[in-house]
């Protein structure tokens, strides 16, 4: 049997092409003209400095250059879209569809985008200028200008003629759009209807009038709930006066949903969203820094209320020794409350208006958990501590349960909350949660110490 290899014959490694790059650069413009763009976005992520990756971008084909840039981190390709000249981004733009054309030009200086749309054909100019009209994460900005579209008064015949004529240029030709004199859209029908149409039927006998469509100033995230909802590979998009001015792709949504979960991952653990491995150390330590001062804030506010309980802890040294016990145990229960509602705000699920049962349903499970984990930390602590006995076990007992019922209520009411006052819930929610179950944790503890123990 023959051995099974890791790599194509068509792959290279880091070392192969830097080599090829200096000694051939020809033969390794033909291996990057078999390569797919994806794979070739992995070997510039694989380079050590900009230096390099310079280097190999330009040994990669003209017509395949944006769709690499394209697949590596915004911050990447901004550092290395600035040692273009506008002549070169202008041949990258030449090759791409409307919408990765306008995130190119979203990624240098204005001076030199608006200089490079200068260089371009007028209605390549005029598509590009409509889409950087509109705001980066609406369905304006994500939309694509290329779609194909016909009269309400053509036939399939005449549909089928025009598409054999204009249809390469067209990539995920999924639909064909109606539209009226004035360009409003009438409806929507799959290409492959047509298959089972006589030449001579008006186009209106097959169109889908109840197709969904998006508003171009609509959120992305909204889009995305769109296409799950109606499971289809493309949909238009239309302006305050129902005229078409673009479709958005399943495609393009799938980088939307990715953006959108990583973000909300970001944001639970208080990192900004442009936080990534591509960034330099300066500027993903200053963006981290000023979560972590928000974070020594709300951890001083804890440590004042042990500080109220100094007397307690000095006559009993346990008690030092269990409180992180209850605080933690707070902190991941609201964690995981906080994280099912979070999700659920992002996916649609939940909202303000449906979350009462939401929020019985988590507090009900923090209930059932705090009970027993009360149970279980209050033998483990009259076991450890004889001295105090079942005393000392019924306090921390107690505490547990009050800061995981705490926990779960935050947890749920929290991001509820902030959406209600339009702020991004991923955003906050972690840093007042931690605050939350460590204030009570503590306060309940010692608290209860206090009152019983001493």
């Amino acid at each position: 049997m023959a051995k099974k290899t890791d790599k194509t014959p068509m792959e290279l490694s880091l070392e192969q092409a830097l080599k090829m790059a200096q000694a051939h650069p020809r033969a390794l413009r033909n291996r990057f003209g078999g390569l797919h763009a994806s794979e070739l976005g992995d070997l510039l992520l694989a380079c050590r400095d900009d230096d390099e990756r310079l280097l190999l971008l330009g040994r990669i084909p003209e017509a395949q250059r944006g769709d690499v840039l394209l697949e590596l981190p915004e911050g990447m390709q901004e550092d290395l879209l600035a040692g273009f000249a506008p002549r070169e981004i202008e041949e990258v733009v030449e090759h791409l569809d409307s919408d990765d054309a306008t995130d190119i030009l979203q990624a240098v200086d204005k001076e030199v985008a608006d200089e490079v749309i200068e260089r371009l054909e007028p209605d390549e100019r005029r598509g590009i200028e409509n889409l950087l009209s509109h705001d980066e994460e609406s369905a304006g900005g994500l939309m694509q200008a290329e779609l194909f579209k016909v009269r309400d008064d053509w036939t399939v015949d005449k549909v089928l003629k025009v598409l054999r004529r204009f249809g390469h240029e067209i990539e995920n030709l999924n639909y064909v759009y109606i539209v009226d004199d004035d360009d409003r859209l009438v409806g929507v029908f799959p290409l492959h209807k047509m298959l089972f149409c006589e030449p001579d039927q008006p186009v209106t006998d097959i169109v889908d009038t109840k197709f969904p469509t998006v508003h171009a100033g609509q959120d992305q995230e909204e889009v995305a709930h769109l296409f799950e909802k109606y499971n289809v590979l493309a949909m238009p998009v239309v302006d305050d006066y129902g005229v078409l001015v673009g479709r958005i792709t399943a495609d393009d949504i799938l980088d939307v949903v990715q953006e959108e979960a990583t973000e909300d991952m970001y944001r639970l653990a208080a990192l900004s969203n442009q936080d990534d491995l591509a960034e330099p150390v300066g500027i993903t330590a200053w963006r981290r820094g000023i979560w972590l001062a928000v974070n020594l804030g709300t951890a001083i506010l804890a440590a004042l209320v042990v500080a109220q309980f100094q007397a307690t802890i000095v006559q009993i040294v346990a008690l030092a020794v269990l409180m992180p016990i209850v605080a933690s145990m707070g902190g991941i229960a609201g964690t995981q409350t906080l994280t099912v509602i979070v999700r659920g705000i992002a996916l649609g699920r939940v909202t303000f208006e449906n979350a009462k049962r939401s929020l019985i349903r988590e507090v009900s499970v923090s209930l059932v958990t705090g009970l027993a984990f009360a149970l279980v930390m209050g033998l483990i602590a009259t076991w450890w501590f004889p001295a105090l006995g079942a005393k000392l076990g019924m306090v921390i007992a107690a505490a547990m349960l009050i800061n995981l019922l705490m926990a779960g209520m935050s947890g749920a009411l929290i991001p509820l909350t902030l959406q209600r006052l339009h702020i991004d819930p991923a955003l906050a929610s972690g840093t007042i949660l931690t605050t939350v179950t460590d204030v009570v944790g503590f306060f309940a503890f010692l608290g209860l110490a206090t009152m019983f123990l001493l």
